[in-house]
């Protein structure tokens, strides 16, 4: 049995979810321990499960032709990771997600997936609300970023996500940014003074 306070109150904050559905969504999860660097998903791959960050953080990037690595996300803890196209459409992923340091998934595989979404009103609830969240926030970054300029972008995130300083390498920020990290250590520098 899961049980994880973070996932629990995850599953709890379901409108009306009585604790037997609780106990029957916890039984379609397993715990998956991620070594720091190690995939969960490659590009090429089918993503055969999503996972709940219960602890770690996890970069989500896609490589160019020429090997460059192109940083899409990060997810911390209450974040859920995979390639959802791929996990959905049961297509090869385009995308990796790699864990920056050790950590903990709590998962879930496809056909159970599936059947949790016929189930149970709260999970389905409770995983479309996060999908449309992270949905959203995507398409607002996106288009600040577009507007907005290295240092500008470099501050929104720090507000948005202060732990990013802390628990990620400078130059996958750099990739985050789409800013070289000699450019990243100059804002650095310039703000700090």
């Amino acid at each position: 049995m899961i049980t994880s306070p973070l996932f629990l109150k995850f599953i709890r904050s379901a409108p009306d979810v009585k604790e037997e559905e609780v106990t029957m969504i916890l039984d379609h999860f397993t715990i998956l321990q991620v070594k720091a660097k190690d995939h969960t998903v490659r590009e090429g791959e089918i993503c055969k499960h999503i996972g709940f960050v219960n602890k770690g953080c996890f970069s989500y990037y896609t490589l160019s032709e020429s090997g460059r690595k192109s940083i899409i996300h990060f997810a911390f803890e209450d974040w859920w990771t995979g390639d959802l196209q791929s996990f959905l459409k049961r297509q090869p992923a385009t995308t990796y997600w790699q864990a920056l340091e050790e950590a903990e998934l709590i998962t879930i595989n496809r056909s159970d997936f599936e059947h949790l979404c016929k189930i149970s009103q709260a999970f389905k609830y409770l995983f479309d609300l996060k999908t449309q969240t992270a949905y959203i926030k995507i398409l607002n970054k996106s288009a600040k970023d577009k507007s907005e300029t290295a240092e500008e972008k470099y501050l929104r995130m720090l507000e948005e996500y202060p732990q990013i300083i802390q628990r990620v390498p400078h130059y996958d920020v750099a990739s985050y940014l789409g800013i070289a990290p000699e450019s990243l250590s100059r804002i650095r520098n310039k703000i700090s003074k």
